[in-house]
Order: structure tokens, then sequence, then C-alpha cells
């Protein structure tokens, strides 16, 4: 059995693909020119600050860290989901208030002047990002099978469309083509499309999941059985495909646990 869930959580677009359906906001952050060197630090850093920006008054639904590894790309994504607009500008405030009370509350001045800087060092890493905030439906926002454990550090592919007509039919179309087939079949764990909503960024991206590199790699050399469905989205697909695209692969770092009210490091007990 599988279900349509939104995990990656976006925002309301106007074009008729959508005009009957939730829509959900997706903050991303795009991180470049982090070094081989910094990662981990840059991983530390994050996940400390990340917990203490925690609290119930948090707005945010979610959120996921993607390290870049393959194809010309920013060195990490962040992208963190809401279920509204409202919601969205409502919480980096909160976030950094978090932050600051933590600060404050911790003992010693010393302590409290190590996490400062500390948060000096994490934010620096945001110079010379990007932003962008992105739509997708509860249909095609996310396809998955059942129960399948996100907490591990699975691959993410990524493409990047610009379309010459309706995003939702681009979008509909690659669903139907490649997405649904290959989660039904088990070729990948899950799969959704997204679209632009403001900031810089495609019109349509699709993505799918895996549980490892060497799966994606199977996936991908594999002939996928064709129905006359995904023939049709395969070709309706192309045909409203504009200019270059581009291709993307990345690993998942890890996301915030909302229960727990931490960030969680991809992979068991850690």
């Amino acid at each position: 059995m599988k279900k349509t869930v939104t995990i990656l959580l976006l925002a309301i677009l106007p074009f008729t693909g959508f005009t009957q359906e939730k829509q959900v906001y997706e903050s991303i952050a795009y991180i470049n020119d982090v070094s081989v060197s910094e990662i981990p630090r840059f991983v530390e850093l994050f996940k400390k600050f990340t917990d203490m920006s925690m609290g119930e008054n948090r707005t945010m639904t979610g959120e996921w860290l993607f390290r870049h590894w393959y194809g010309s790309g920013q060195t990490f994504t962040v992208v963190s989901q809401y279920n509204s607009m409202e919601d969205y500008l409502a919480d980096g405030d909160l976030a950094n208030d978090n932050i600051r009370a933590k600060i404050k509350a911790t003992a010693g001045e010393k302590e409290q002047e190590t996490l400062m800087d500390e948060w000096s060092e994490l934010t620096a890493f945001w110079n010379n990002h990007s932003d962008e905030i992105r739509v997708a439906n509860t249909t095609t926002g996310l396809y998955s099978k059942e129960d399948v454990n996100f907490d591990v550090p699975f691959v993410m592919s990524v493409g990047r469309y610009n379309s010459s007509g309706d995003w939702a039919d681009m979008g509909n179309a690659f669903f139907d083509w490649a997405i649904a087939p290959d989660v039904d079949s088990g070729a990948s764990i899950a799969g959704g499309v997204s679209y632009h909503y403001m900031g810089s960024g495609p019109d349509v991206e699709v993505w799918s999941c895996y549980n490892s590199l060497v799966d994606f790699a199977t996936a991908v050399t594999a002939d996928r059985a064709d129905t006359d469905k995904s023939k049709a989205g395969r070709t309706a697909f192309w045909s409203l495909a504009d200019g270059a695209h581009e291709d993307q692969i990345y690993l998942h770092i890890g996301h915030v646990d909302m229960d727990k009210g931490v960030f969680d490091l991809a992979g068991a007990d850690r």
C-alpha cells in the first residue's frame, strides 16, 4: 500500500494545477563555499545551534540538511518547512530569541562569550548564500511507500527544469512518468515535485530518494517498465521542458525531530 504525504513542505502558486489542493511552504537556503576541511565543523555547529533554537514557540514543521555530493552546486542545502507564509515570516525571530535566551541562561560569562563566538562562526557560513521558497501540493509533493525510514543517510537526486507551459502539467507528467512507477516498483523509496515561488530557482524541480548510492546507481541504469500512462507522461514532460536543465545529487545529513525538539544526525543512535 502506498501513501502520498508531504515531507518537503512548500507554497501557494498562481497556476491552474494547484487551485483545488492544499499547498505548504518550503524555505531553502543554499550554503556555498564551505571547504571540505570545514564541513565537520559546519555540521557540528549547525546541530548545536539548531538544538538551541528549538522551543514550543517555533512555527516550522520540520527542517532537513543535505550535503551536495555530485554536480555543480552549493555545499549544503537547508530546507525549512512551514504551513503558512505567516509561520515562515515569524519563525526566524523566534529561533534567534530561543538561542539568545539559552546563551543568557548559561552559567559563566566566559561560556556565554564562547557560545556567542560560535554562533557568529556558524552564521558566517551563510555569507554568499542564496534563498528560495518553493511550493508543492499534497498529491505530488512527496510520494512514498508506507513506513519508510528517513533516519538514514539516503541519497536524493534532483532535476531542475524550466517550463515553456503550465508548470503543474509538467510536474504531473514527470510524476506519472518516473516518480510513481519507481516508488511502486521499489526502485526508489520516495520522490516528489516542487515549483518555484520566490527567490532564485527553476520553474519545476523533481527529486527521488534512494537508500544508498548503490541503489541509486542501480535504479538509474535499469530499464523502467513503461505503461501507457508513463509513456504519455514522458512525452508530455519533454514537450514542456524549456532549455538546458540541471542535475544534482545530495546526501541526507540530518533533520529536526520535531517530537524531541533536536536535530537528529542521519543514522541510528546519532
